[in-house]
């Protein structure tokens, strides 16, 4: 057992060794990589830089000007929309007015038919008073109702010369 751990910690030393022998080869290559980004990224005159501004300038402008022009494409919109309304509005209280004139008239016709019925209900207990006044005492309603006899008569009789 103790030769196996033995083994065990020969093979982590050696391991480290090796280790330490990579790193700085490997870290040298990641500076080189490194360096050689940070030179491609930067530029290497003026007019390079200026070139650069000028693009991003550029990139801003049109970002500037999208935004633009979907601000007035919204405005035109919004702008419709609003003449809609307002259509729409004009309509509604166009059919208020129209509806108000329509429930006067119902109210109008619901008092003329209000008087005509109380018109006739004072007609017919004049009647009434008229014909108990006259000495009769059973009032004969003319036409209200008949006999069935006489009516039945009377169809036919109706019915006779119309053919």
């Amino acid at each position: 057992m103790v030769e196996s751990l033995m083994l065990f910690g020969i093979g982590v030393l050696a391991g480290c060794l090796l280790m330490l022998l990579f790193i700085p080869l490997v870290h040298e290559r990641a500076v080189r990589i490194t360096k050689r980004h940070v030179v491609e990224a930067t530029p290497l005159n003026v007019n390079e830089i200026r070139a650069d501004k000028d693009r991003l300038r550029a990139e801003f402008a049109m970002s500037v000007r999208r935004l633009e022009v979907n601000l007035e494409e919204m405005r035109t919109k919004a702008a419709s929309q609003f003449g809609e309304i307002g259509r729409q509005s004009t309509e509604i209280n166009r059919l208020r007015v129209e509806l108000d004139k329509r429930i006067a008239l119902i109210f109008a016709l619901r008092a003329r038919e209000q008087l005509r019925k109380s018109m006739v209900r004072r007609i017919m207990r004049l009647l009434h008073y008229a014909i108990i006044r006259s000495g009769r005492r059973k009032p004969a309603l003319v036409g209200v109702r008949q006999s069935p006899q006489l009516a039945h008569g009377q169809h036919a009789g109706i019915a006779r010369s119309q053919t």
